[in-house]
């Protein structure tokens, strides 16, 4: 692996150590800091599933393995009892844990080769076919492949989704086909769609099938991969008597579409619509004990549980400070109960609300509870339980008690860590709109010291989470405290605070106003730098930071942030900004949906004001920020805003991180361990430079560190000295 010649024999050591390994506490750590190889290699969990009996688990986590070139994931069966866990294999891809009804084994979405198929586990390990579909469609980020999200690393698809009946007996599923014959060249709104996408792609569809107890097979319905609900959701359907529903989105995945329910009865073979909504907003259904959809609304510091039923009719549960989502939801088999997943509106901490027809009982651990898995009864759960500062581990949630006690750890590697002093904290900026996030401090914290800091955001994801690459991306919040800053992992002012802010994202979201164009500029950036900047401003007068040394991070929506930051105030001495470059007028052309709400229409229009207002590379001349742009698909937005900064001689620089091949792009969240590791170690060197005036022995690319002293030495004064000051 190019400059991470180590990373391949840590991942290996990791992975032996989970083989047979008991719970390990958090008493019981032994003590050492964090290394760049610790946060490359946190495990990400991603599906987890219970044996019908309850005595065993199944689950699956993605680590970064150096010698495939990607994340790849290990799949893993804990015996509950024993509190003991053994690795049965390796797959490129593992999703979709779920029990097959009826027996004790699970079954799941394996790529172990012939690309990504559904396979029946037994609770001895062995794995059999259930389904395979030989004509494989390449999805991801490289030539001839369907887009699936800027996230989604390269991989080839047979089956793409599934469900059980509850008896185990039909199968729902879903898979991708290419369309026979399509021409490569492309005419009028089959260019303007791929106007975001500058890689050659296929044309594809999504088939839905139900495969019946003789084994009959009956194709339901084919939907272009433009319908959202098909490409990521197709397994999320409910059993009714004879009709199962499913969801579709019409017409082609723009702001403003319609997201209909549908009915397959399998009797008559028919579809038929039972209902549409402008906004969708989760990708399931999920139904409470009086047999209607649950959901949070209202404003403020607690929201109101509801169940809709049929027409009109509504019940009340009370009102709660958390929101909910699909993220852990299940019901029991009598309906009588529903659990789903909630996250605190005080805390960003992930929990479980029990809702039955008696009303509603929270749960919530010493960190956050997720992909969880529930018995039949929802009587008990095993869920994974992380933190900022606990490793993820296996826990048994007692749901009639609330008792959680841990199972095993999912990481010996990370176990090992001393933790780092992390805080939950809110902030109250100048007009009143609160921000969550937490605090990292320092190791060897001295309350009689000022640090550097760097603020790290992502939206509104610094939550109560163990190194979660979504969250802090490629600026490696854990190593910056060990080198002695204080790290703010701080999230956006949440909408449901207030019915303005939640207008303007509304807005932004659905492609048009109300409110006007400046007050979704104000309301959703202004108001979140203001945040940024207050929050500062009031850790800088309780003496823990200084004011003169602070940095700010984020990559995709935090990269909006950043680069609004940089040009609207004086506040920040260093930047990285990671593969972004939304609000710059040359965006326009391949997001026009998400620009209208934002300035009114197209920078080529009346509407330029508005962007020259704005738009970061617009106001290059008014940032004394050094700034680094890191990118994984470098556009058109990000040179404009490097071009427009170096013209008005602010230090900046321009890193583009290069995909697996010739034809691929790196993805938005980097699954190329080469890449992570060395923008992790370019994000070091830049503060470093800046903040501290240090030169990184360990900077990947030393011959940059003689441009950086040449535009220190003849670009514009940084922010924070005298002749920068506002």
């Amino acid at each position: 692996m190019l400059n991470c010649p180590r990373t391949g024999r840590f991942a290996a050591a990791f992975l032996a150590a989970v083989a047979l390994s008991p719970a390990s506490l958090a008493g019981e750590r032994k003590g050492r800091p964090w290394t760049f190889e610790d946060i490359l290699l946190v495990p990400e969990v991603n599906e987890l599933a219970l044996s019908a009996n309850g005595r065993f688990a199944i689950y699956a986590t993605e680590t970064a393995d150096a010698e495939a070139k990607r994340t790849r994931a290990q799949i893993r069966i804990v015996n509950i009892g024993a509190r003991t866990q053994r690795s049965i294999a390796n797959a490129d891809i593992a999703r979709s844990f779920k029990n097959i009804p009826g027996t004790e084994d699970w079954s799941a979405l394996l790529d172990i080769g012939e690309g990504l198929q559904l396979y029946r586990i037994s609770t001895d390990g062995k794995i059999g076919t259930i389904v395979k579909n030989r004509e494989l469609v390449s999805v991801g980020k490289a030539d001839l492949s369907v887009a699936m999200g800027g996230g989604t690393s390269p991989h080839e698809i047979g089956i793409l989704a599934y469900d059980w009946s509850s008896d185990g007996q039909w199968l729902w599923y879903s898979l991708l086909k290419a369309k026979p014959g399509q021409p490569l060249v492309r005419f009028d709104e089959a260019v303007t769609r791929l106007r975001s996408r500058r890689r050659s792609s296929i044309e594809a569809e999504v088939e839905f099938f139900l495969r019946a107890p003789d084994g009959r097979i009956d194709k339901i319905i084919t939907r272009p991969t433009s319908d959202r609900m098909a490409m990521h959701a197709g397994g999320k359907v409910i059993w009714r008597g004879d009709e199962i529903l499913f969801r579709t989105e019409a017409p082609d995945g723009t702001p403003g579409s319609v997201f209909e329910t549908r009915a397959w009865d399998r009797k008559q073979k028919s579809i038929r619509i039972v209902s549409n909504e402008r906004d969708a907003r989760t990708l399931t259904m999920l139904r409470g004990p009086r047999g209607g959809a649950l959901s949070t609304t209202g404003i403020g510091a607690a929201l109101e549980l509801r169940e809709s039923g049929p027409g009109e009719e509504r019940h009340r549960y009370g009102r709660f400070a958390f929101t909910i989502s699909d993220r852990n939801y299940a019901a029991s088999r009598d309906g009588r109960k529903a659990i789903v997943g909630t996250r605190s509106l005080k805390t960003s901490r992930y929990g479980l609300a029990l809702v039955q027809r008696t009303g509603v009982r929270e749960i919530y651990g010493a960190g956050s509870l997720s992909k969880c898995s529930f018995d039949d009864q929802i009587s008990f759960a095993i869920c994974v339980e992380e933190g900022v500062s606990m490793p993820p581990r296996l826990v048994r949630v007692d749901i009639a008690r609330g008792g959680i006690e841990p199972i095993v750890t999912v990481s010996p590697r990370h176990e090992e860590i001393t933790p780092l002093q992390a805080r939950a904290r809110t902030w109250i900026n100048r007009n009143g709109y609160k921000a969550s996030g937490y605090v990292l401090y320092p190791r060897d914290f001295r309350p009689d010291t000022r640090y550097p800091a760097i603020v790290i955001t992502h939206g509104f994801d610094a939550d109560e989470r163990f190194a979660k690459a979504e969250n802090q991306w490629n600026y490696p919040a854990q190593l910056f405290a060990e080198r002695g800053y204080v790290v703010l992992l701080i999230n956006d002012p949440s909408p449901y605070q207030s019915a303005d802010l939640r207008a303007a994202y509304s807005a932004w979201s659905r492609g048009s106003g109300p409110p006007n164009p400046e007050t979704v500029r104000r309301l959703i950036w202004i108001e979140g730098v203001h945040s940024l900047v207050d929050a500062i401003g009031e850790l800088a007068a309780e003496g823990l930071v200084d004011p003169a040394r602070v940095g700010i991070a984020g990559y995709s929506r935090g990269a909006q942030m950043v680069n609004v930051a940089i040009t609207q105030t004086q506040i920040f001495s260093a930047a990285s900004s990671g593969d972004g470059g939304f609000l710059e007028p040359s965006g326009y052309a391949g997001w026009p949906a998400s620009y209208d709400p934002v300035y009114g229409g197209s920078p080529m229009s009346e509407h330029f004001e508005q962007y020259r207002r704005f738009a970061p590379s617009l106001n290059a001349r008014k940032a004394c920020t050094p700034v680094l742009q890191q990118v994984a698909a470098a556009s058109p937005s990000q040179a404009e805003l490097f071009e427009a900064l170096r013209a008005a001689k602010v230090p900046t620089q321009l890193t583009y991180y290069p995909g697996a091949s010739a034809a691929s792009d790196e993805t938005h969240i980097f699954h190329i361990p080469a890449n992570r590791m060395l923008a992790m170690r370019e994000n070091i060197a830049w503060f470093d430079y800046w903040l501290r005036g240090k030169r990184d022995a360990d900077a990947p690319f030393p011959e940059r560190l003689a441009m950086w002293d040449r535009m220190a030495e003849h670009g514009k004064p940084r922010c924070g000295t005298a002749e920068a000051a506002p």
